[in-house]
């Protein structure tokens, strides 16, 4: 009988002490999950603002919008152009009923 009591006694003791491990280890974990992920947005942070005084993220952001003009210049040029016909066509098709 006491052979029986001590093995539920040290059962009980295994069991309560992993379960306290299990929950300090929940708990450190999404503290340290955090703090992970804010130090990262602070990380982050830093590049970006490094990047923003710098003159080469300036110097891309102008080269773009560069390069995108000349490419849409021709397209709403001939855009406009195409419009001005398809206007004139059906200023063309009123007209003509009229002259007859």
């Amino acid at each position: 009988m006491k052979l029986f009591a001590v093995t539920v006694l040290l059962l009980t003791i295994c069991s309560l002490e992993g379960a306290l491990v299990r929950r300090q280890a929940e708990e450190t974990g999404p503290q340290s999950l955090f703090s992970q992920y804010f130090q990262t947005v602070a990380d982050y942070g830093k590049d970006l603002a490094e990047k923003a005084k710098g003159l080469e993220l300036q110097a891309q952001a102008q080269a773009y919008l560069e390069k995108t003009q000349e490419q849409l210049t021709p397209l709403f040029k001939k855009a406009g152009s195409d419009l001005i016909h398809f206007f004139n066509y059906f200023v063309d098709l009123s007209a003509q009923p009229e002259a007859q």
